[in-house]
């Protein structure tokens, strides 16, 4: 019995199995290991940076001046973090980042005037970032909204 011409064929199936098994092992590695931690880790960062910049935004949105100021400041923000949604609160004073995955929760205090008092309130991802304020320079009122 001559086999000769199969040969090849065993070889090159052989190959491509291994080749294929090895492909699916590391996928399968990754997917359930560094990768999710990675993007957690990458959506903590944006997270970091995107609490940040609100809170530069809002604290140099307070205007100059010994006059009545109605102003409304628009803040670019990012529409997601890890691909999903996020509010940020306004809460006696502090900046809250609110994410669904809760690793990416950040918090952060506000410098503000003693002359400042922030309205507690909410504003989502879906919305544009607007920061307002109102007020005599003696009682100015500050506030986020969605627009």
């Amino acid at each position: 019995m001559d086999n000769r011409g199969l040969s090849p064929v065993v070889g090159k199936t052989l190959a491509a199995s291994l080749a294929v098994l090895y492909v699916a092992g590391m996928t399968a590695l990754l997917l359930n290991g560094p990768v999710p931690a990675g993007r957690t880790a990458a959506g903590g960062e944006l997270g970091e940076r995107v609490l940040a910049t609100a809170a530069g935004h809002i604290e140099s949105s307070l205007p100059d001046g010994d006059r009545r100021v109605d102003t409304r400041t628009e803040v670019p923000m990012p529409a997601t973090i890890r691909n999903a949604g996020y509010a940020l609160e306004l809460r006696a004073g502090r900046l809250v980042l609110d994410h669904p995955v809760d690793a990416l929760d950040r918090e952060t205090r506000l410098s503000l005037p003693a002359n400042v008092t922030v309205a507690d309130g909410d504003w989502e991802s879906t919305d544009r970032l607007v920061v307002r304020v109102t007020g005599p320079p003696d009682n100015r009122t500050l506030w986020l909204e969605g627009d």
